[in-house]
């Protein structure tokens, strides 16, 4: 006990106290200004994280829309190559036989004749560049409304229902990707 009152009253111990009970105090408010600049930086960094999350998302959703957009543009083009192809084939099917035609129009009438079969293969050509192809519905073949486009009904003697009993027009598809562009138009049997 001596001891302890010996050492109770010498300013060195009193004084190494305060100094450790400032120390505490001192670390104390250091610790909360502390929590407040780190709370501050990580609303900070959240608000500049959801800025940049929402920039993103209405980046990728302007991307999308411009993609949708020049899909759908192209799609639209490609279906008039189309209709101008088939309508080119036509013209050229119908050609009539220059034996037919008088002697003084047979030149022109040839004439006529080639640039229209030249226009309807340069057409064909361009659709071979952009990986279009054409298909044709078979005979007899199970009428598929993914590949066909009905276009009325044709009684054929045995001939089961729902089979492709006349091509009306050839179908296109892409090959890359894989998909019909344009789909047969048939006659389906009765």
């Amino acid at each position: 006990m001596n001891d302890v009152n010996q050492w109770s009253g010498t300013p060195t111990l009193e004084r190494l106290c305060a100094e450790l009970i400032a120390l505490r105090e001192r670390n104390d408010r250091q610790h909360k200004l502390f929590d407040q600049a780190l709370s501050e930086a990580r609303e900070s960094l959240d608000e500049r994280f959801a800025k940049f999350a929402a920039d993103v998302q209405h980046a990728y959703q302007q991307l999308r829309d411009a993609l949708t957009g020049e899909k759908r543009h192209s799609l639209a083009l490609i279906s008039m190559l189309l209709d101008l192809t088939l309508d080119l084939d036509r013209l050229a099917a119908a050609r009539p036989p220059i034996e037919a035609v008088g002697v003084g129009a047979t030149d022109a009438v040839a004439n006529w004749a080639e640039g229209i079969a030249v226009a309807a293969r340069k057409a064909q050509a361009t659709l071979n560049q952009l990986g279009i192809h054409r298909f044709d519905a078979r005979f007899s073949d199970e009428y598929q409304p993914a590949l066909h486009e009905r276009a009325g009904t044709e009684r054929i003697d045995g001939l089961g229902p729902l089979r492709i009993a006349r091509q009306l027009e050839p179908g296109f598809a892409s090959t890359a990707p894989d998909f019909v562009l344009r789909r047969a138009k048939v006659l389906v049997s009765e």
